[in-house]
């Protein structure tokens, strides 16, 4: 069964698929892409959780297309295979 995490983080819709993040965890990425994005409003941010990496996924208003970022969730590089 497919299980979504919904909530709401300065006024941008946040979803997290597969588990749960800590909200400081989604503030931290909220700020960072508002810092990046120069004036553009965050609309919505989706986290979709798994064993080694987290897909963080997010739209602007008024921007008719979604950016996709891939999170490693793994401690360093040498334990990728």
């Amino acid at each position: 069964m497919l299980e979504v995490y919904t909530v709401l983080i300065d006024g941008v819709k946040v979803f997290v698929q597969n588990g749960k993040l800590d909200d400081d965890d989604v503030a931290y990425y909220i700020d960072k892409i508002n810092r990046l994005a120069k004036g553009k409003k965050l609309q919505r941010i989706s986290f979709i959780i798994g064993d080694e990496y987290i897909d963080l996924r997010y739209t602007f208003k008024g921007y008719p297309f979604e950016r996709i970022w891939r999170i490693s969730t793994c401690e360093s590089a040498e334990s990728v295979v």
